[in-house]
């Protein structure tokens, strides 16, 4: 949705999203976000599983909807972990109308309900996988994941 900041007159875009810290048998699920297509000089980084959240749709519902498309796996039991804000700058974006945008994001911790691992089909990830905390430490990642991990010891 694009509006005009009221602070600074500039247009803007938002974007709500939720994701979910995925922890079974001492393994995390991530993604990889890979834009290579839009962008060959992106440099893919590993996430956790979400993305968008559409017009409508309940956030909780989001989330399941996200983590089924980007690894094959249902998930339930969701706990609210975090809620961030940040701001994209235009410049930045890989959609969009040439705006900045302010970004919500949603993060819940989540249990494994069933499916089979696989990887997201056209989308903006290319992979997922299961890593151990100590692998995650030697990924290329993005900063959700360890402030994540940080808010969610290790069960």
């Amino acid at each position: 949705m694009t509006r005009r900041s009221e602070l600074t007159g500039e247009l803007y875009d938002t974007r709500l999203a939720a994701y979910a810290l995925v922890e079974h048998e001492g393994r995390i699920l991530l993604t990889l976000w890979d834009m290579r297509r839009r962008d060959p000089r992106f440099i893919p980084r590993w996430s956790l599983p979400g993305g968008g959240v559409e017009l409508g749709e309940p956030i909780e519902d989001g989330v399941k909807r996200e983590v089924l498309e980007e690894t094959g796996y249902h998930v339930d039991q969701l706990q609210l972990l975090d809620v961030s804000t940040g701001v994209i700058p235009a410049a930045k974006r890989y959609s969009g109308d040439g705006h900045p945008m302010q970004t919500v994001a949603v993060t819940y911790r989540a249990q494994l309900a069933g499916g089979a691992l696989r990887a997201e089909v056209d989308g903006s990830t290319s992979e997922a996988a299961w890593f151990t905390r100590e692998e995650i430490k030697k990924l290329n990642r993005i900063e959700r994941v360890d402030a994540m991990l940080r808010l969610a010891p290790g069960r």
